[in-house]
């Protein structure tokens, strides 16, 4: 079993880690970025106050965006088109 060492981060591991979380990146994504174990980037995050969004919200959010976006490309197909010639 590998040994479990304590690494400190730097002032350019905490901008970036700050910087992912107010672009919404999963705590997941952000582990890998930053490689780094996923709870430890969550506490982190947590510690310096920018917690990540909870990922049901997240994922609320997504649903959202993509329900009006659809009805924007149904409305637009609907639209009578004009004919040249």
């Amino acid at each position: 079993m590998p040994r479990v060492t304590r690494r400190s981060w730097t002032p350019e591991q905490l901008e970036l880690l700050q910087t992912l979380v107010e672009k919404g990146v999963s705590p997941a994504r952000a582990s890998v970025v930053l490689n780094r174990p996923k709870l430890a980037v969550q506490n982190k995050a947590r510690q310096l106050g920018r917690p990540f969004a909870d990922t049901r919200e997240v994922k609320a959010a997504r649903l959202n965006r993509e329900a009006i976006e659809r009805e924007m490309i149904e409305r637009a197909d609907r639209r009578p088109r004009s004919i040249d010639g």
